[in-house]
């Protein structure tokens, strides 16, 4: 495990126990197409500040790079080679709106698609130039947190729906998934949620080898009036209809926040679930195609650990999660990885 300090502006780190190295072993991942290698000798590749405010997504580019999605109080989206220096940025203040880098995908024809949160998804040529732009135009915030292209090309768009629930509007605070054409022009959305519980989300998608689409995030559960996160993993047809959901966590906090798919059309999802009110810990969890839990475990102390992206080695047969601890609350974050 290696902690690093947390830094701002926007920083790259790349940490010796997850070396990129292009052309060299594939490590597959829901961000793909990313390439790396390990790296036993636990040290720091390099580090370095970029402009910006705060940088959100990184993948391994087709061509050996690094592109990075983030904000400048727009959305950022930025390449740099493999000792950190800047290739090429492209901004996007003139989209209307706020508007942040929250996912990045390199697509089939080389260009990128970004999840841009607050109702904006964005798509550029392989030099980060804007090539088209959507804005959700309903009448709540759409936060987008992933966005993937799907294998016939169309873009699938996952995030949770802002505002109160309580406020009357019926879609307020759940989940949706909405998905576009290759062009942009939406096709369907769905959302997700119980009536009148605030702060359903999907962090995470991966495609399913049927076509459908399995997802990782949050569920709210109200007991009494009060509302608990649940660990939350689910399963669509490739119209959004649900086929199977998995739900786990008690009254605390407990959310999925990353997952991955392996050749075997099972998944690997992680995240956090909260021992005590003073004690998260990092998740893991393997699900099956038919949504039955293969296994699970949790990781970490007495420390607040979580983890928020994995990946996966070629063979798959070594997991990298990376996340955040803290010793308590209060007390700064540190990054964490396990492996």
């Amino acid at each position: 495990m290696i902690k690093l300090e947390y830094l701002k502006p926007l920083i790259l780190i790349v940490s010796a126990n997850l070396f990129y190295s292009c052309g060299e072993e594939s490590l597959q991942s829901n961000t793909s197409p990313v390439h790396e290698q390990l790296n036993c000798d636990l040290d720091t590749t390099f580090s370095k500040v970029l402009s910006g405010t705060a940088g959100y997504d990184i993948i391994r580019s087709s061509d050996c790079g690094y592109v990075i999605s983030g904000s400048t109080g727009k959305t950022i989206l930025m390449e740099i080679d493999e000792n950190g220096n800047e290739l090429w940025s492209g901004t996007y203040g003139g989209i209307s709106g706020s508007h942040w880098g929250n996912s990045v995908k390199e697509t089939n024809d080389g260009g990128y698609i970004i999840g841009a949160a607050q109702n904006t998804i964005i798509k550029t040529d392989s030099l980060g130039v804007e090539e088209w732009h959507k804005k959700l135009s309903y009448s709540v915030h759409h936060y987008v947190e992933d966005v993937i292209q799907t294998s016939d090309g169309d873009y699938l768009v996952v995030g949770g729906v802002g505002g109160d629930p309580l406020g009357g509007h019926a879609i307020k605070g759940k989940a949706f998934i909405l998905r576009m054409s290759e062009g942009g022009g939406v096709q369907w959305v769905k959302r997700y949620g119980i009536i009148d519980a605030p702060n359903n989300s999907f962090w995470g998608v991966v495609e399913a080898d049927d076509g459908g689409f399995v997802l990782a995030g949050e569920k709210l559960q109200d007991r009494n009036f009060e509302f608990y996160d649940h660990f939350w993993v689910m399963k669509t047809d490739a119209y959004g209809e649900e086929e199977w959901s998995i739900e786990s966590g008690g009254n605390l906090w407990d959310e999925a926040q990353d997952i991955v798919k392996l050749s075997d059309d099972s998944y690997i999802v992680t995240g956090k679930t909260s021992l005590s009110s003073s004690n998260l810990n990092m998740k893991v969890m393997r699900v099956s195609s038919s949504g039955q839990i293969l296994w699970q475990s949790n990781h970490g102390g007495g420390n607040y650990d979580t983890g928020t992206a994995i990946t996966l080695s070629q063979n798959e047969e070594m997991v990298a999660i990376v996340g955040y601890t803290r010793s308590s609350s209060g007390s700064p974050f540190n990054y964490r990885i396990w492996g």
